[in-house]
């Protein structure tokens, strides 16, 4: 028996060449959320708020039941029991990456990505048979709920940026004239884009179309003064002051290389066993079809998630090569802002999140970026879409979470850790020299090691204090 399932348009699924019935919306809103998870668990919780958003009074009496109810009846349709399983208070379906359009349409696109540079002629019969899989303009056409708005959302953004990346192939191979009439179709439905106007300049220039070239530079720079304030990026304005000289033009731009994350801590101590299965994850993130893996750090606080983050970025950064983000806290939108301004974007002012996300995971399409979100409740607007990027993410509440995350608990030091992490900061002759006091004031601390850090920093200010004498005016302060 062979299964075959498609999302690239409407969602649909096929036993040996027959189609089956996939029942009603929800049931196939179902199928979509587990279909996507790619082989992992589905909590219920998060098929119900899929299904009927996170206002629970817009919820069906029983939402339980009725995702019971949705299981049941595709487990009948499919034929194949074994395959969509219960367990752990949620739901898996087990089928091969192979038998699903969307990851063979994914694997394609990395695999052009890579070429891209070496190899532009097999990147772009890629990017061509990888879009051609697409059936109609809308992923999961039909299919209702939160869960199925947000997937389309992201790969509608991943096909644009595949979309642009074919037709800045077809400029790098002389076939200008193919690339024009798609290049003005995209520029009328993203007027805002200025890298599709980029290179809608370039086809033109180079089919000998100069003046149409430099009215539509005109036209552009004339809509963004008078909508947003802005001048044309600067690789747009390079492009057209080019034209009109008669310089040589080029169709690749330079891409900003972002380099945000915070100086790594040299005295990580006790992580070392989550920090390899971090970076792990990460590395293998970085040659993977899989879209932008999330390695999930959690614990109390002080536990230290955000060192344990930034000293894994830094140990897997050169699998990256196109930048590293960071960001700590702050609003969706102003990290989105501040993100797609470090991959040479500019945003819109004002700009909605989801318009924001859009234009990030456009952005981040092709690159190989890491992402660090420190202290991100909510990390949804800021993952990327496209394969070759990855995130590290503290302090997100592990719903919101992808269901394929790598998620690691990160707790107190064992006691031994701790009494090196003293010994690091003070110095290993005076703890030495106390070491039921040092033991007293890990203790005190929780073996946390924030709090040790900031003990042991305030020890080593003082030399002419024992550690006795810290437990004791940390006692006295409660």
């Amino acid at each position: 028996m062979r299964l075959e399932f498609r999302v690239l348009g409407p969602l649909s699924a096929q036993c040996d060449g027959r189609e089956i019935e996939l029942g009603r919306p929800q049931q196939r809103a179902v199928l979509a959320a587990l279909l996507l998870a790619r082989g992992q668990l589905v909590p219920t919780d998060r098929l119900v708020e899929g299904l009927w958003g996170e206002d629970d009074t817009r919820w069906p009496k029983d939402p339980v039941g009725q995702i019971g109810t949705h299981v049941h009846r595709l487990r009948r349709a499919l034929g194949a029991s074994e395959l969509l399983v219960a367990a752990a208070g949620g739901y898996r379906l087990a089928v091969p990456r192979e038998a699903v359009d969307l990851f063979r349409y994914e694997a394609s696109v990395a695999e052009a990505v890579a070429l891209r540079h070496q190899k532009p002629s097999r990147a772009r019969e890629l990017l061509v048979a990888a879009l051609g899989a697409w059936e109609g303009s809308r992923a999961l056409d039909g299919v209702p709920g939160a869960f199925a708005e947000r997937a389309r959302e992201r790969l509608a953004a991943g096909r644009f940026a595949a979309l642009k990346a074919l037709l800045d192939l077809d400029l790098t191979l002389g076939r200008h004239a193919d690339a024009v009439e798609p290049l003005a179709a995209l520029a009328a439905s993203h007027p805002q884009d200025e890298e599709v106007h980029r290179l809608q300049l370039l086809a033109l220039h180079r089919c000998g179309r100069t003046a149409e070239a430099l009215a539509a530079y005109e036209a552009l720079r004339e809509r963004l003064d008078r909508e947003l304030g802005l001048e044309p990026a600067a690789a747009v304005v390079e492009l057209a002051d080019r034209i009109r000289r008669g310089q040589p033009t080029v169709s690749l731009r330079r891409l900003p290389r972002p380099c945000q994350l915070p100086s790594d801590i040299p005295d990580l101590v006790g992580r070392a066993g989550l920090a390899r299965q971090a970076e792990r994850a990460l590395r293998a993130a970085a040659g993977s079809p899989v879209v932008s893996p999330v390695v999930g750090l959690s614990g109390p606080a002080g536990s230290g998630t955000s060192a344990l983050a930034v000293h894994v970025a830094h140990a897997a950064q050169d699998a990256f090569p196109d930048g590293q983000l960071y960001a700590s806290g702050g609003e969706p939108g102003a990290v989105l802002a501040a993100f797609l301004r470090a991959l040479g974007e500019r945003p819109a002012g004002e700009a909605p999140v989801g318009e924001l996300t859009e234009r990030y995971r456009t952005a981040l399409a092709g690159r190989r970026v890491l992402v660090v979100l420190d202290g991100a409740a909510d990390p949804t607007p800021l993952l990327p879409a496209t394969p070759g990027c990855a995130v590290v993410v503290t302090g997100a509440d592990p719903g919101t979470l992808p269901g394929e995350a790598v998620r690691l608990t990160v707790g107190p030091l064992e006691p031994h850790d701790a009494h090196e992490l003293l010994a690091r900061i003070v110095g290993v002759e005076r703890i030495s020299r106390e070491p039921d006091a040092a033991a007293d004031l890990a203790g005190l601390c929780g073996y946390l090691p924030v709090l040790l850090r900031t003990a042991a920093t305030r020890l080593a200010a003082r030399p002419w204090w024992s550690v006795a004498d810290l437990v004791r005016w940390l006692t006295e302060r409660g």
